[in-house]
């Protein structure tokens, strides 16, 4: 009888599917350091800033996700926004998301707990839960209706504003369950946003508060209101601190390579040091690039031999552009037209958006829209942020990256996005009801202004001057003056 010696079961298996690991590479110590800041702010008290900078594509929100669940596991609420590249205006855009976020969490456990949660935040905001209210609308669902606010002078609106906020957030710091915000982009935050963040940085009230920051350090110069902001905190010796994400060492690409083509460091390392001189070590841009070289058939299962098989001096003489913008949109551009056209008209909605809203501005329904999104998923262009529900359908998406959004951005044409804008905001304007259409009154007329030079009709004219009027008021109230003053302009301007 033949004998058969001893192996490790699956050593030599190799997958024929392209699928580069969705892990972290050569960022260790960075994680370490945010772990530990955050051990620090929950054991001693506290609030600590920490702004994690670099490129775009170089890895900040990937490298706080990582530290999510660690956090969430010792009992940490931990809430995050976005603020986005093409709605600039719209005050406290990050801070709101994050905090409707929370509303939602809290929404979800048990009626005792809301209702200890409720007594909480009334005996935090006391007679003035209506200036929460104006900016974070979801609140209401937890302490419920509450009174009108008393007029005030500016200075008096903005103390009043001041107190409330600070006396919320603190509701939800305490050493049994700290809170950490991550509010991502903070190069396109809004003024009120900053000086919101500078405002809890220095109240020395507030304990157990974790607030991280990212942002792309090259679109930031010393004047910018970001780095004065910092600069102010610094000055008044409030703890912040930075994290500085560099490129991928090219032996942190090799490992990536190694891992993603089940081969070892020295085959690949011919590859790698091409992708560096390609992406310059950008691990978003590393991805893509790989991904292209995928579609092209530069990077190929071989099945009679079961590995991945490369041609360096191939690759090396294809045309393709170091400019990942340009890459993205020629991959958006090999998608059929309508799957072009949800994402085109998805990138004027923001880096996140929804299944209804896209029905409400492409005039269709959802079941016809979402086998093109199901396209766009499957390409890796957008992400799902929702679970399937009954129907089989996804509601809640966000594209792979800014630059994804910037590239479908790019689809439309320029002189016909005023247009776009314009179409979006009329149809959300006559679409959503009362709820909704205040959550998203901000987004509506930033549309329709944009669109604003193609409305000829007087009356049209006139609602948007109005709808500009009550913009600006909210802005006011919400103590949010500098995007005040642009809406009551725009209202003038009609």
């Amino acid at each position: 009888m033949g004998t058969i010696s001893e192996f490790t079961l699956g050593d030599r298996d190799i997958s024929d599917k392209f699928a580069i690991p969705q892990k972290l590479y050569g960022r260790e110590a960075e994680i370490e350091t945010l772990l530990t800041a955050f051990d620090r702010v929950s054991g001693l008290g506290g609030v600590e800033l920490m702004l994690v900078a670099g490129y775009s594509g170089i890895g900040k929100s990937a490298l706080v996700k990582e530290v999510h669940k660690p956090i969430t596991e010792k009992r940490g609420y931990f809430i995050s926004g976005k603020f986005d590249q093409f709605q600039r205006n719209i005050p406290y855009s990050a801070v709101v998301a994050a905090f409707s976020n929370l509303m939602g969490q809290l929404l979800t456990e048990t009626a005792d707990s809301l209702q200890q949660w409720q007594a909480k935040l009334l005996a935090a905001v006391g007679v003035n839960g209506q200036v929460i209210i104006d900016v974070i609308p979801e609140v209401e669902l937890i302490i419920g209706p509450q009174p009108d606010l008393p007029e005030l002078g500016p200075t008096e609106s903005q103390n009043r504003f001041n107190l409330v906020f600070q006396n919320f957030i603190r509701a939800f710091c305490a050493q049994s369950h700290p809170l950490v915000i991550f509010l991502d982009d903070l190069q396109w935050a809004d003024s009120a946003t900053l000086k919101l963040i500078e405002l809890v940085m220095t109240d020395s009230k507030t304990e157990y508060l974790f607030l991280i920051g990212a942002y792309r350090d090259n679109e930031v110069s010393p004047i910018h209101p970001l780095m004065l902001m910092v600069s102010k905190l610094r000055e008044v010796d409030a703890i912040v601190k930075q994290i500085t994400l560099d490129p991928l060492a090219r032996e942190h690409i090799c490992q990536l390579l190694a891992e993603t083509l089940s081969s070892d460091s020295t085959a690949v390392a011919p590859l790698a040091e091409l992708v560096v001189r390609k992406t310059l070590g950008n691990p978003f841009f590393v991805n893509e690039f790989l991904k292209t070289l995928y579609a092209e058939q530069a990077i190929a299962f071989d099945l009679v031999d079961c590995n991945w098989q490369w041609d360096v001096r191939q690759i090396e003489a294809m045309e393709i552009t170091d400019n990942v913008v340009d890459l993205l949109i020629g991959k958006l551009k090999k998608q059929p037209a309508r799957t072009q056209e949800v994402l085109r008209l998805a990138a004027c909605v923001g880096a996140a958006f929804d299944l209804r809203t896209l029905s409400i501005i492409s005039e269709k329904t959802p079941e016809v829209i979402f086998p093109d999104l199901k396209r766009a998923m499957q390409s890796g262009l957008i992400l799902p942020a929702s679970e399937l529900d009954a129907q089989l359908l996804i509601h809640n998406y966000r594209f792979l990256h800014d630059r994804v959004q910037q590239a479908a951005y790019a689809l439309n044409d320029a002189a016909n996005q005023k247009a776009v804008h314009l179409q979006i905001g009329r149809l959300l304007l006559e679409n959503l009801d009362d709820q909704q259409g205040q959550e998203r009154f901000f987004e509506i007329v930033d549309h329709l202004n944009l669109g604003l030079e193609l409305v000829t009709d007087p009356e049209e004219r006139e609602r948007i001057a109005q709808l500009n009027l009550i913009a600006g008021q909210k802005a006011k109230a919400a103590t949010a003056y500098g995007a005040a003053v642009k809406y009551l302009m725009w209202g003038e301007d009609f």
